[in-house]
């Protein structure tokens, strides 16, 4: 299975992940079958793996230098239709077909970010934007797929989907920034910003400040108890920059065994 995340936080063909999972289908009619299944899958995002200095269609991204992890659980049910039916006994069923699915879920959901020294910490009980939100969260599964005979009791399918969820928190970001001293903790202050930072923890990579400052004109600013942050990410200012709910999309190869069934 492969994921890739579309929410606030930048995405691209570097972030996509795996995942693994186990799946159930029974039979219903012709062309109706039902399934339930649960996956573990990855997902990931970086502001500044994704987005390079220069993209100015994109610049408040590699300002603000976000990233997470977020190790997903699902647990879903789905009706499936199959375009061709099978009549007859499950071994006569066609070489090829297709598929559609639609369903409901629950998930659960960690985002997590990297510190400069390497570790990764939760970030839901932070609340780096001030707002409480819940490691838990419904969702609507929807695909497309072929299934291909490979014996009478095997096959092996394809899947393309993609996960509507009901959180625009997967990756931690909504809202704006808000003001440091109305954090809960000292971590969620370092989270809640990381736009001065002059490397990206999640990869190592060195950030060009420089060019923030000079190209962009968006000085460094440094408070009193020494919190600095590039003036662009102000409170007030959006951390998330995308309008609507997070989501993703999956990928998924499955082995099928079809158990046949006792007369």
């Amino acid at each position: 299975m492969g994921t890739y995340f579309f929410g606030d936080v930048s995405s691209g063909i570097q972030t996509t992940r795996w995942g693994l999972g186990l799946q159930y289908l029974n039979k219903l009619t012709a062309h109706i079958a039902f399934t339930a299944d649960i996956n573990y899958i990855r997902l990931v995002a970086d502001d500044d793996l994704v987005v390079s200095p220069g993209d100015k269609l994109h610049s408040n991204a590699y300002v603000r230098n976000l990233h997470m992890r977020n190790d997903v659980v699902e647990l879903g049910v789905h009706g499936r239709y199959e375009f061709l039916p099978c009549n007859d006994y499950f071994a006569k069923r066609k070489k090829f077909n297709g598929f559609a699915t639609f369903g409901v879920g629950l998930l659960y959901s960690n985002p997590q970010a990297k510190d400069s020294a390497g570790y990764w910490h939760n970030l839901q009980p932070m609340h780096t934007e001030n707002k409480s939100y819940s490691s838990f969260t419904a969702y609507i599964p929807v695909s497309l797929g072929v299934q291909y005979k490979i014996s009478n009791h095997f096959d092996v399918e394809f899947e393309l989907g993609y996960r509507f969820t009901f959180t625009d928190y997967l990756d931690d970001a909504k809202g704006t920034y808000v003001d440091p001293s109305t954090l809960e903790s000292k971590d969620a202050k370092y989270f809640s910003n990381r736009s001065a930072e002059a490397t990206d923890s999640y990869t190592g990579k060195n950030r060009d400040l420089n060019y923030i400052q000079n190209e962009l004109g968006y000085p460094i600013l440094t408070t009193s108890d020494g919190y600095s942050y590039v003036s662009s990410t102000a409170p007030g200012q959006l951390r998330g920059t995308r309008f609507g709910l997070d989501g993703y999309f999956v990928a998924m190869v499955r082995v099928v065994y079809i158990i046949p069934r006792r007369h």
